[in-house]
């Protein structure tokens, strides 16, 4: 089946990471800021420790439970589904609830899919930067590659090997509507809690099921 409408780029971001928006401020909550949190070399566990044994464990599709919290929402938005990412650069978000929706970026291109609204679209990433800046920055992280990953983010980590907590910030914020902050949050080998802050105060809670043998 192919499908013929578009969708504009100014609501692409909120899209991948949230849902509909209805106009209805929320208080501002800030998610994590990367500069408060302990610093790298104090960690009880190392960034190249921790980012190569996630790198080993997290390419299994994985089962997420996602919220979304914007000032342009009246309540949250939550969404079901499965996150999957195969080796080195496609990243598969497919939701199943509250409606199927299905997010493809392989390369520099999103395809974005919705299936009840017969829209079908492919963007490049170029177009975001502030999108781009974070699936580079996670792509590094699936990747094992500490060093890419300190090039895109100051970086973080507090905790222990058996309960870690990552704070990533971008070095260069793009937009006003960007990444202010993502944490990471896991158990040894096991993510557990991907959040996002963006600029605007918006934030997205993103819990992966544990793992299956």
């Amino acid at each position: 089946m192919t499908f013929g409408k578009r969708i504009s780029r100014p609501v692409i971001w909120s899209i991948v990471w949230g849902g509909l928006l209805v106009l209805e401020p929320l208080p501002y909550t800030q998610a994590c800021i990367a500069t408060q949190t302990r610093p790298l070399q104090e960690a009880q566990i190392g960034l190249d420790q921790l980012v190569k044994s996630l790198a080993q464990s997290i390419l299994r599709e994985r089962t997420f439970h996602e919220t979304y919290y914007s000032h342009m929402l009246t309540t949250p938005s939550h969404k079901e589904g499965t996150l999957v990412f195969q080796p080195p650069d496609r990243l598969e978000k497919h939701v199943r609830i509250p409606t199927e929706e299905s997010f493809v970026i392989h390369g520099d291109n999103l395809l974005y899919e919705n299936p009840s609204r017969e829209i079908s679209h492919t963007f490049s990433l170029q177009e975001f930067p502030a999108l781009s800046t974070l699936i580079n920055g996670l792509r590094a992280l699936f990747n094992g590659d500490p060093e890419q990953l300190q090039q895109v983010f100051s970086i973080s980590i507090s905790g222990t090997p058996e309960s870690w907590t990552l704070d990533l910030a971008p070095r260069t914020i793009n937009d006003e509507d960007g990444v202010d902050c993502i944490r990471l949050s896991g158990e040894q080998t096991d993510l557990r809690i991907l959040e996002i802050r963006e600029t605007n105060g918006d934030r997205s809670i993103l819990a992966l099921d544990r793992q299956t043998p």
